[in-house]
């Protein structure tokens, strides 16, 4: 992983592409998505992943599949709704922070292949001569979108292995034992989330296999001491460990390690996480994030992970996605909270306020 500054993406714009048929983010840091389910939440994550698989050129269903692209036939690819005329291409915009063009890709679809995508850079724009003359933004390129699974998490399946930690969470023992010792340090400081928690063992030579501690077909090296439970026997391997320390260590090691993207997303990040921790979780990664200079979309469907986000702060944004009611467009529209007089005292909590739907984001139909 290059471990050079590269500048974030202030904005990104989405033409024709599944149900976003002209959307423009402006980004932060951390950007979170709400909405209904097939809302095109997912979609916004999906498009990041499309261009930077197209700066690439590597354009074909299995290197899409591995960011974390959902492969349709080309069809279904572009926007086809019924009052709109459909095209063949798509078009994608990313404007880079300090930068005054933005980079610009133009996708289409080879149609003697109706049922496969072939997919075809049409005009790719200028690239910002900035970033060293290069043909190309290499966040976008590192670019993926995380959606963990517990399987994946306890080391009983490992199919990706594009980048340091995969999509669905596997080598995450490879990369802790990769840690620096700062990294290791920082990594410390959060140890409190996990109340049962006494240490992280990571276990290289698989000493505690041979002792018997894994008796499944696991392959992590990962376990996990619980310090209420005798000393002589209180080793725990990540297979038989709860779920919730893997997801919380995957994204904490996510935020952490200079070996991780710096531009990355996660789809639904509550996932296994109780709703309390979901909201000092994401206050820790807010904070991560600047630390660290990473920049993160992410979506969830729990109002815990709203309480966890200061919306005073720039770097950090909310933003509403909906359907059009007539058209069935995607459509996105950021929340920014109003500054609050130091004075006052009552506060009703952003959770609070999507459930009893006065932010939108939920369904309205029953």
């Amino acid at each position: 992983m290059n471990n050079q500054i590269q500048p974030f993406i202030t904005t990104f714009t989405v033409k024709n592409f599944k149900s976003l048929v002209d959307v423009k983010l402006e980004l932060g840091q951390i950007n979170v998505f709400i909405g209904a389910n097939g809302s095109g939440k997912s979609n916004l994550l999906e498009a990041m992943a499309l261009f930077g698989a197209a700066q690439e050129n590597r354009l074909d269903p299995d290197s899409l599949y591995s960011k974390g692209i959902r492969i349709a036939k080309p069809s279904l690819m572009y926007s086809a709704f019924k009052e709109s005329m459909a095209l063949n291409r798509l078009k994608l915009l990313a404007q880079l922070e300090n930068e005054s063009l933005p980079v610009t890709i133009q996708l289409t679809d080879e149609q003697n292949y109706p049922l496969v995508s072939h997919w075809q850079i049409q005009n790719f724009g200028q690239i910002i001569k900035r970033i060293g003359q290069q043909l190309t933004y290499r966040p976008l390129n590192e670019y993926v979108i995380y959606n963990l699974e517990t399987r994946t998490l306890r080391g009983l399946t490992r199919e990706s292995k594009k980048q340091s930690l995969g999509i669905n969470g596997e080598g995450l023992d490879n990369l802790l034992l990769n840690f620096s010792p700062a990294e290791q340090e920082q990594l410390k400081k959060y140890s409190y989330l996990i109340e049962w928690l006494e240490e992280i063992v990571l276990d290289e030579a698989d000493n505690y296999k041979r002792e018997g501690l894994k008796q499944g077909r696991g392959v992590s090296k990962l376990y996990f001491k619980d310090r209420f439970m005798s000393v002589d026997n209180n080793v725990l391997s990540a297979e038989n460990s709860n779920e919730g320390i893997l997801h919380v260590l995957f994204y904490l090691a996510l935020f952490i390690s200079r070996q991780t993207p710096q531009l990355f997303a996660i789809d639904n990040i509550e996932s296994s996480l109780n709703p309390h921790l979901c909201r000092h979780l994401i206050e820790q990664l807010c904070e991560l994030a600047k630390t660290n200079r990473k920049q993160a979309l992410i979506t969830t469907h729990n109002p815990a992970i709203l309480d966890g986000l200061n919306l005073n702060d720039e770097a950090i944004r909310l933003f509403i996605v909906n359907r059009d009611d007539e058209t069935g467009q995607t459509q996105v529209e950021r929340l920014q909270a109003k500054p609050r007089p130091d004075n006052e005292r009552k506060h009703i909590k952003l959770s609070e306020l999507w459930m009893k739907g006065y932010i939108g984001a939920i369904p309205e139909d029953f």
